[in-house]
Order: structure tokens, then C-alpha cells, then sequence
């Protein structure tokens, strides 16, 4: 016979909370907390994070308007810009050039003048009556060298006379910013100075001269700075340096 008394109903052990035994059923899991099963949520891939796409700027890839370009000095104030956001000349570099040009066309000039005028004077210094004549014909000479000069520089793939080289602007047709070509360029000076045609007129040449003066200033007051002639001929002039 054994010695050893089992032990009584009141003596068994307790399960404690959280235990399961045969025959009861597993606790309910604490309110918010994640099922075993649930795989934690994978970390971001290493790398830099992911940036904006860019603004889309206006003037085909230009900087956006009214902002200075990189590393503009302090007290940097924007001008106007062409379509493809290039800054629009100065009317003192269009002045200054345009008087250069004039410089350079003036020594020709001088040298047909002297042959032209001088076959005309006889040996006493009495002028012949064929020296009206002659001025017509110089006039129409000197339109002809000042036109095709400004026509195929201007027109040219650079878009630059003499003058404008030295200022560093050129001429560029305002939609597509390339080339005007030698035609719209020898319309473009037309239109800027009509006296070339017509300054041997009495009257007509002097009102001609007023005009140019005006047409010359229009850049001042245009918003685009574009002078009576460009407008007609659809130009920018531009800066290139």
C-alpha cells in the first residue's frame, strides 16, 4: 500500500491568465495589438528620396520670367526677354551701334563721293552742268551700298552688322528666334530709315529724317522694346553676350 495521499480538490493548481489547458479555450488577444501571423511592414528602399518633377518653365526651357539667372550679382532687376527667354538689347547699345555702322558706311561713302563729284569739276573749279546728275546717281549709289549692307548682316545667320558685334546684340526674328534672312532685313532698314530712297526729294527727304528720328525712339516707349521697324518686320534684337 503507498503512503502517498493525492492531494485534494482544493489543492490543485490554478491556471494562471494567460494559460491554456485541455478543454479551455485560448485568451483573447489585447485590443490593438497585431496578429502573430501579420509580417511587420517592409522598410523603404535605401536611396535618396524622391523629388518633385520639375516646374515647367515658360519660354521653351528658358529661366521663368522676372528671375535672375544663377549667380546674378545683388541688385540684379530682370528686363524683357524673347520667346526663348534671351534678354532683349538696350536702346543705348542699338543707338551706339547703329551709329558705328554709320561710321564705317561713311568711308566708302567719302571715297565714291570724291570720284563721282570730282569728274564733274573742270580744271578752273567751275562745275559742269552734268553735277546734278551726278548727285542723283551718288544718292542712289549710297542707298544701294547702305541697304545691302544692313540686308545681308542683318539678315545674315549671326544677325549682326559691325556695329552690333562690338555691342553684342543681334537681330532675331521674334517667333522662332533664328534667322530674318536678307529680305526682311532690307525691309527692317526701309522702315527704320526711308531717307535712303527718298532724301534727295526736297520736302519729302526732310519728312523722311523726322520720321527716323521717331522710329529710332520707338524702342523707348514699347514694352518689348521694339522699334517701328521691328514690329513690321517681326524682330528682336537681342543680347548675345
Amino acid at each position: 500500500m503507498s503512503d502517498v495521499t493525492p492531494p485534494s480538490e482544493g489543492d490543485q493548481p490554478r491556471e494562471s491568465p494567460g494559460q491554456t489547458g485541455p478543454g479551455l479555450p485560448p485568451p483573447p488577444a489585447p485590443t490593438g495589438s497585431t496578429p502573430p501571423s501579420a509580417a511587420p511592414p517592409a522598410p523603404p528602399p535605401p536611396g535618396p528620396p524622391p523629388q518633385a518633377p520639375p516646374l515647367q518653365q515658360p519660354g521653351w526651357g528658358s529661366p521663368p520670367y522676372g528671375q535672375p539667372p544663377a549667380g546674378a550679382p545683388y541688385g540684379y532687376v530682370p528686363g524683357p526677354v524673347d520667346r526663348l527667354g534671351r534678354p532683349l538689347a538696350d536702346w543705348w547699345q542699338r543707338l551706339v551701334a547703329i551709329i558705328l555702322d554709320s561710321i564705317i558706311l561713311y568711308v566708302p561713302k567719302a571715297i565714291l563721293a570724291a570720284i563721282l563729284v570730282g569728274t564733274t569739276v573742270s580744271n578752273n573749279g567751275v562745275y559742269t552742268t552734268g553735277f546734278g546728275a551726278s548727285l542723283i546717281v551718288l544718292g542712289i549709289i549710297f542707298a544701294l551700298v547702305d541697304i545691302a549692307y544692313f540686308a545681308l548682316l542683318n539678315g545674315s545667320e549671326k544677325g549682326q552688322t559691325v556695329g552690333q558685334m562690338v555691342l553684342g546684340i543681334a537681330v532675331r526674328d521674334e517667333s522662332t528666334g533664328g534667322a530674318i534672312g536678307p529680305q526682311r532685313a532690307g525691309l527692317r532698314i526701309l522702315v527704320l530709315d526711308p531717307g535712303l530712297l527718298v532724301s534727295w526729294i526736297p520736302v519729302i527727304g526732310l519728312i523722311a529724317g523726322l520720321y527716323t528720328v521717331v522710329a529710332a525712339l520707338s524702342p523707348l516707349w514699347d514694352d518689348r522694346r521694339q522699334g517701328f521697324h521691328d514690329k513690321v518686320a517681326k524682330t528682336d534684337v537681342i543680347k548675345v553676350r
